[in-house]
């Protein structure tokens, strides 16, 4: 068993992959500022990493709504490699986006400033193994404000063309990444379904009973439309698939 540092521990995502490390039997030190450690200031996180074997970087650092989005998210990603290096830790394992290296999807900020994480991390790899793990939308993006309107009458949703995955098995991954299951480098993980995003609402609302209309509109940028963010044919599929994750609801 190891010692896994996870960053981001407080997230979504971060909870379900505490949750899944500590069931597997490792022993979990979650990096958070509840914890302590504030990645954008350095606080805390050398002494976090303190006989930590890997870490599993699902940190969201700084706003991502905010004017700069890229710096926060480096500066974190940089505190966090130094710490590591300091601490002799022989893994860290990135959770990214799939379709951050498209030039069309960067224009989203927040997906450059993945890409640009992304490339920091693989500069460390003389010092530290380095695992990247690009995932797809979640089936819980359903209803997610970033593209979702909702009101008592109806729920506005962005026409995006996606091919999501759950939540749970994209966590189990990259503890398993954090294990060392699929060495370096980098990784796709997807669902085994494409569809639009209002599509997944709506059959996610009738899942759970509620008869609201579903109204589409124009995604932000046209890339979130065009199939951009499908995954490549060698990504690996997740389960469950999506109409047995609707059943779960």
């Amino acid at each position: 068993m190891l010692k896994i540092a996870v960053a981001g521990a407080t997230g979504a995502m971060g909870e379900k992959i505490v949750e899944r490390a500590e069931a597997t039997g490792h022993t979990v030190v979650k990096m958070s500022r509840s914890e302590g450690v504030d990645l954008l200031e350095g606080t805390g996180v050398v002494e976090a990493l303190e006989g930590v074997d890997a870490i599993i970087d699902a940190s969201q650092v700084g706003d991502p709504t905010a004017k700069d989005v890229v710096s926060p998210i480096l500066q974190g990603a940089q505190n966090l490699l130094d710490a590591a290096k300091k601490q002799n830790v022989h893994r860290l394992v990135m959770l990214s986006i799939n379709g951050v290296e498209k030039p069309e999807l960067q224009e989203f900020p927040f997906y450059k400033a993945r890409f640009e994480q992304e490339r920091l991390f693989e500069d460390a790899r003389k010092d530290v193994e380095i695992c990247i793990v690009r995932s797809v939308q979640w089936y819980e993006f359903v209803l997610n404000p970033a593209a979702s309107e909702v009101s008592d009458a109806e729920v506005k949703v962005q026409d995006w063309a996606i091919q999501p995955a759950p939540m749970d098995a994209v966590a189990a991954y990259m503890v398993e990444a954090a294990e060392g299951k699929y060495g370096e480098g980098l990784c796709v993980v997807a669902g085994g379904e494409r569809l639009t995003l209002p599509e997944l609402t709506e059959r996610y609302l009738e899942a759970i009973g509620d008869s609201r209309k579903v109204t589409t509109v124009d995604a932000v940028l046209p890339a979130l439309a065009d199939g951009s963010l499908y995954a490549p044919g060698n990504a690996t599929v997740l389960e469950p698939t999506l109409e047995e994750w609707l059943k779960q609801q």
